[in-house]
């Protein structure tokens, strides 16, 4: 049965998202917050599993123009729901709406609840003991566990049901369960390394750690490991819910991983924060990539390949998070740190490359290495950029003021 999906990420990473869509073999249609593609259970199970920066996966159920409530409750109880959801298994419903004369979040709720409860009791009313569907509230996100989870959007009077197809946004991969101050989404990490081109068969250098996860990612891309490997299955409690079939995909992955296992390029990564680097050291043992990272408890000039660049291996990526100032080093100049990773990265050589996720293109400028914006995102409420390049200097009509 061909299904219509959506994966949605953070905002700019969209077309990122669809090359990997396009290396699993789909056609990706991108649009504003994700991209749409269709396919069969099996290639929403292998988006689940190799998809790196989606943050959710949600299946359409329908799309149609309504105006009125009671419209809106037939229209629902139309749908083929039995084909989606279980009679036993709650669902929830959560409402957006703007610029549609259906407005009041709590009443397109209700209505959806009651449409799809019909259609779930065979057209009539719910029959005695069927699934107790549930309120999210208007405005009030789903609690974990509390129903498959639908999502309604009305903009413009054009209604779009969609059921989120698993139990936690895709970034939670499951390893880390300890953070640093200031931590790095797992998506947003992987954006990174992907707008680098970083792959298999290159080293890494990553001397803000933190908590890993850069470094952690980047082990898992150099070892072939898919980075929902972790994850529970996902369509839990629907009627699309295949675990046999997620094990056993999730299992094949696994052994081709190891089957091309080899003599791994180096992935080093280090933090002055001796805290930061055990809990990096304990995310990774979780995400099993430890024994492909060098994790070292040191400042920055002391970070290996920096304080001695002769030794360092190619080709290499620098790629890292920088503090901003604002909830690390807070109150801090930064410019000297930054001054310092350019001159320390800039004795890497011209065949070494970086990439920076940066909130202060200001600051980024006083590493004065040259730079560009692979993409623009959000971050903590924050607007961060990644800025990639080779080691090369500034041209000196870019360097910053003196």
């Amino acid at each position: 049965m061909e299904l219509d999906l959506f994966a949605a990420c953070l905002p700019g990473l969209e077309p990122l998202l669809a090359a990997e869509l396009q290396g699993l073999g789909m056609a990706p249609t991108e649009t504003a917050g994700g991209v749409e593609f269709r396919g069969d259970r099996d290639a929403l199970l292998a988006a689940h599993l190799h998809l790196g920066t989606a943050s959710h996966l949600l299946l359409r159920c329908a799309r149609f123009r309504c105006r009125n409530l009671q419209e809106l409750q037939t229209r629902t109880a139309q749908l083929p729901w039995p084909r989606w959801l279980r009679r036993d298994v709650p669902f929830a419903v959560r409402a957006t709406a703007r610029k549609s004369r259906l407005y009041h979040t709590g009443a397109i709720e209700e209505r959806v609840r009651r449409g799809v409860a019909m259609a779930l009791a065979g057209g009539g009313e719910p029959a005695a003991g069927a699934a107790v569907p549930l309120a999210a509230g208007a405005g009030v996100p789903l609690a974990a566990g509390a129903g498959i989870p639908l999502a309604v959007r009305v903009v413009d009077d054009v209604v779009a049901i969609s059921l989120d197809t698993s139990d936690e946004p895709l970034h939670r991969r499951g390893y880390r369960l300890e953070s640093a101050k200031a931590p790095l989404r797992e998506d947003l990490a992987h954006a990174l390394l992907r707008a680098a081109a970083f792959a298999r068969g290159q080293a890494l250098l990553d001397p803000f750690c933190g908590a890993g996860t850069i470094a952690i990612e980047a082990a898992a891309i150099a070892l072939a490991l898919p980075p929902g490997r972790l994850r529970p299955p996902p369509l839990r409690g629907t009627a699309l819910a295949d675990d046999d079939r997620w094990h056993a995909l999730v299992a094949a992955a696994v052994r081709a991983a190891a089957g091309t296992a080899g003599a791994a390029m180096p992935i080093a990564a280090s933090d002055r924060d001796a805290g930061a680097v055990a809990a990096a050291r304990r995310n990774a043992e979780r995400a099993g990539v430890l024994h492909a990272l060098d994790l070292r408890h040191c400042a920055v000039s002391r970070a290996p390949w920096l304080e001695h660049p002769d030794t360092a291996p190619r080709p290499l990526l620098l790629a890292t998070n920088p503090p901003f100032g604002l909830r690390v080093a807070a109150g801090r100049d930064l410019g000297n740190l930054y001054q310092t990773l350019g001159h320390l990265a800039l004795r890497l050589g011209e065949s070494a490359r970086t990439a920076i996720l940066a909130h202060d293109h200001r600051l980024a400028r006083r590493t004065g290495l040259t730079l560009r914006a692979a993409f623009t995102t959000r971050h903590g409420g924050l607007h961060v950029s990644a800025l990639v390049g080779a080691l090369a200097a500034a041209a000196p009509s870019s360097a910053p003021p003196a």
